[in-house]
């Protein structure tokens, strides 16, 4: 079980940094989509393109939707 253990240190890291974490539940196709995303914007991981993209929303200094934004509300 040491992924487990490592995992749990990871965890406690990021909180240690200031990080918080979020559980949320979408839809299989919105995965699907965010998975496209990833391999589009080169990620390694989901968690990297949904920052990306929320970033992107919600920064006071809003960025113009790039190409994968894009993508992503027209589907």
């Amino acid at each position: 079980m040491a992924s487990a253990q490592q995992k749990r240190q990871q965890r406690s890291q990021l909180r240690d940094q200031g990080f918080k974490f979020l559980e949320v539940c979408l839809p299989s196709q919105t995965v699907e989509r965010i998975d496209r995303l990833k391999t589009a914007l080169g990620a390694e991981s989901r968690n990297e393109v949904l920052l990306h993209l929320i970033h992107g929303t919600l920064d006071d200094a809003r960025l113009p939707a790039d190409s994968a934004q894009m993508e992503l509300g027209m589907q």
